[in-house]
């Protein structure tokens, strides 16, 4: 149990679940993309408080990347709004200075079983991204 884990009940439930389905994900990840230095994190955040807003997740550093490139890409878990209605986002998404989302699940409700539904595709397009090293390539038409 971390320090996160004295607030909200749904911080608990996602510390419980995340954590160590996140922590068991770095081998298959390190084995996909070696170059790649990944980790997971939790932490809080907001503007009226500290434990506003609470994320969790796994960040990839990438190694030897060029100035003008994202160093990090990271599959980020955030609950948001706990004070009034709970909203949950996930999304993979590049460091700066590119930003590029790489993938993100459209949750409905703020459930566990939907968060679970979407985790192994984003798990699959860290993996992939990572493993690519840069953001992708957008194209305008």
């Amino acid at each position: 149990m971390t320090v996160l884990s004295h607030t909200h009940p749904l911080v608990l439930q996602l510390e419980n679940d995340l954590l160590p389905l996140f922590r068991a994900a770095l081998p298959p990840l390190a084995l996909a993309a070696p170059q790649a230095l990944a980790s997971v994190f939790a932490f809080s955040s907001g503007t009226a408080s500290a434990f506003q807003d609470y994320h969790f997740g796994i960040s990839c550093l990438l190694e030897d990347m060029p100035e003008d490139a994202p160093e990090e890409v990271a599959l980020l878990v955030s609950v948001t709004g706990l004070a009034a209605s709970a909203q949950l986002s996930a999304k993979v998404v590049w460091g700066q200075p590119s930003g590029a989302v790489e993938a993100q699940a459209q949750l409905a409700d703020a459930t566990m079983p939907a968060l679970h539904a979407v985790l192994p595709g984003l798990l699959a397009a860290l993996r992939q991204a990572a493993s690519r090293g840069v953001p992708p390539i957008v194209t305008t038409a």
